[in-house]
């Protein structure tokens, strides 16, 4: 009988080195980065978007050259159809013979009013954002019971899902749902480890999303808690490889990240402290330059 004092074996850390990962959204700043990190840890990439001016494959060409080999490749898709997700799981399993990571990172902004925003956008909205990764879930998982293989699910939320906020109303609540997903399937590991990243104001490039707008509040929280893409795929490729997070969604709020649920309230306490310090400078910057401005003769 093993003694008490021995030490306990814990789970060993996942490698995407000869891993086939798919990534939809391969065209974003955060897919792209994230694909070229793949590139670089030796695993082999799918590209997965919508786009067809040939960006995709363009992108699949540098890929294969940075890694000396057919490396990745590009599959047009419109993620809300079912017909086109199972095609790309089963191209993915035909092109690299395995498909061993799903990374949900495509994403579609909306930032109007509730009562204000297109009904065409909102639909897009919900269909790319929560329709999407849970369709693309459930053929993965089925590939994989088929296959009699392990794989790992990564669902790149935001923290939009986490704190509702006016003029995101639909985004947040499409991202929740994405989080709330997540959370329920823990029950499916060990044989399908899901799990989220949920980021607070990334950089991207301009006009990546269309038409959008931040409220002033909002634009004070991305100047104040803003991060880098490079954080997020970091954060991405962290959720990936940790064999703990099954079932948790990891916070990344400005250089910090948070896993655990008492975390999340730290994590919401550090917003909150910085943003109400952000508005007492600006109040007092405003009092201060204000008065000046006032006592100036006319």
């Amino acid at each position: 009988m093993p003694s008490s004092l021995e030490p306990l074996s814990l789970p060993l850390r996942y490698s995407v080195e000869d891993k086939v990962v798919l990534v939809t959204g391969a065209l974003a700043t955060v897919g792209r980065q994230l694909s070229e990190a793949l590139i670089d840890k030796g695993a082999r990439v799918v590209l997965v978007d919508g786009s067809s001016d040939g960006s995709g494959e363009a992108l699949s060409r540098r890929l294969n050259a940075r890694a000396g080999a057919e490396a990745s490749v590009y599959i047009q898709t419109d993620l809300s159809q079912l017909r086109d997700i199972q095609v790309m799981v089963d191209a993915a399993v035909l092109t690299f013979g395995r498909l061993d990571v799903l990374v949900n990172s495509a994403e579609r902004y909306t930032d109007r009013l509730a009562d204000e925003e297109d009904v065409g956008r909102i639909g897009d909205c919900v269909d790319v954002n929560l329709r999407a990764p849970i369709l693309a879930t459930w053929v993965f998982a089925r590939y994989l019971r088929l296959a009699g293989i392990d794989g790992v699910v990564v669902n790149v939320s935001a923290m939009a899902g986490l704190l509702p906020g006016r003029g995101r109303e639909v985004y947040g609540a499409a991202k929740a749902g994405l989080i709330h997903f997540t959370e329920a399937t823990k029950a499916l590991a060990p044989r399908i480890r899901v799990c989220a990243l949920a980021p607070y104001y990334t950089e991207h490039a301009p006009g990546e999303f269309e038409n959008e707008r931040l409220l002033p509040g909002h634009r004070l929280g991305a100047g104040l808690l803003s991060m880098s893409s490079y954080q997020v795929v970091a954060s991405v490729i962290r959720c990936i490889e940790d064999p703990t997070m099954a079932g948790r969604t990891l916070l990344v709020n400005g250089s910090s990240s948070y896993s655990h649920s008492v975390a999340t309230l730290l994590s919401h306490i550090q917003m909150v402290f910085i943003v109400t310090w952000g508005l007492l400078v600006l109040f007092v910057r405003r009092l201060l330059f204000g008065r000046q401005h006032a006592i100036i003769p006319q």
